[in-house]
């Protein structure tokens, strides 16, 4: 190496040194937001493998293979389990049962359970279980799927995303209080291109789980059901640098599910799962569905121009100026859902982008950004390919 080479090299890391390094006074300098721009999440095609999480003040994304986990521990003051609704993961509580040696699908429950299902003709209709295995047949996701609403039983986690609306109870640090779950652990991401959306695939079967804690530690016991000798166990420390932590039940292993807490804002989950009504009680799924970073204090709200509405800004006229903080959404993850889209069931008529909405973000940074989305499906008309453009709001 010349000195000649040498010294340019060194004047470069001396320039990138100094261009990264405090401030005279010692301070570190704030690096500005991003002005926004144009964005394509990573959800990956026509399966839509990805859950994509974007920080909007830098202008990243995380792409996170949404078949990676089916729990997740949260971090926060309260001991709560969530499921991985990009995956179809359900769950349901054996009352009265808290050795999970002792769990077959021929286990009887404590008291029979009287629960909503759709019939052939899609009417709703009640079925009485006796035990697990009966159960075991209501609960992956889909319409037939067991429930009642009225009666606030839920085999998913809500929609909302609400600590309260966890299908897990909290989690106890009174170890005989915490009972053993059943765990659908969702369906398979289809490889198989039909040319349309194919986002479920074969059933990825069940476990028993139970999880204890001591308010900052939790212990996740899971076995297959035919396990009646022993179990598998993972512990996992809270982590307040993030909403949650990740489990793999299928791997054995804790797994990185999404970026920490205060670098991500929106949620480009593509595949999306509840217990839900639409007239009726049933599980749903959704594709395309995006939610917002709500454990983490982002608010959203909706801006909705109906036809002659003369007064409502339009996305490119919206300023800072327009911005109404008491319509923010705090604690609602689905204010977005699958609402930007519409679709069709005719076949060869492709979803569109509903183009009298957008979106005002507070992130988690507390900048103010307008969004909007410009498309659903790529060029060439394939699903899994989104896009939105968004913009800081400044003075």
């Amino acid at each position: 190496m010349t000195n000649k080479f040498l010294t340019l090299m060194l004047f470069i890391a001396a320039a990138l040194v100094t261009s990264c390094s405090s401030d005279d006074d010692g301070t570190t300098p704030v690096i500005p937001p991003s002005e926004g721009g144009i964005v394509d999440p990573i959800v990956g095609g026509f399966n839509q493998p990805n859950r994509v999480y974007v920080d909007l003040s830098t202008g990243t994304q995380t792409a996170v293979a949404r078949d990676s986990w089916e729990i997740a521990v949260y971090n926060g003051s309260q001991n709560r389990v969530y499921l991985n609704n990009a995956l179809l993961v359900s769950a349901a509580e054996l009352e009265g049962i808290n050795d999970i040696t002792t769990v077959t699908e021929s286990t009887a429950l404590t008291a029979p359970m009287t629960l909503n299902t759709l019939d052939q003709s899609f009417s709703q209709t009640t079925v009485t279980v006796n035990t697990v295995g009966e159960l075991m047949a209501g609960l992956p996701v889909s319409y037939t799927q067991y429930g009642d609403l009225s009666a606030g039983i839920s085999f998913t986690d809500s929609k909302e995303g609400e600590l309260t609306g966890t299908a897990f109870e909290e989690v106890s640090t009174t170890d005989s209080s915490n009972n053993v779950y059943i765990v659908n652990l969702g369906n398979e991401i289809p490889t198989e291109n039909n040319g349309s959306l194919n986002t479920t695939g074969d059933a990825r079967g069940f476990m028993k789980v139970r999880v204890l804690t001591d308010g900052n530690t939790y212990t996740i016991q899971y076995a297959e059901l035919t396990n009646t000798t022993d179990f598998s166990e993972i512990t996992v420390t809270k982590d307040g640098s993030y909403n949650v932590t990740a489990v793999s039940l299928t791997d054995d292993q804790v797994v990185s599910s999404e970026p920490m807490s205060s670098n991500w804002d929106i949620d480009f989950g593509g595949v999306f799962s509840y217990y839900g009504s639409q007239g009726i009680d049933a599980g749903l799924t959704y594709s395309d569905y995006t939610t917002h970073n709500t454990l983490a204090g982002v608010g959203l709200y909706t801006i909705t121009i109906e036809e002659d509405d003369t007064t409502t800004p339009n996305y490119v006229d919206f300023t800072l100026a327009d911005v109404t903080e008491a319509s923010f959404v705090y604690n609602d993850r689905a204010v977005i859902g699958s609402g930007w889209r519409v679709t069709s069931f005719t076949p060869g008529v492709e979803p569109t982008v509903r183009e009298n909405r957008y979106y005002i973000v507070k992130d988690t940074d507390g900048n103010y950004y307008k969004l909007r989305f410009t498309a659903v499906v790529s060029e060439t008309g394939e699903r899994g390919f989104p896009q939105f453009q968004y913009e800081l709001l400044a003075e």
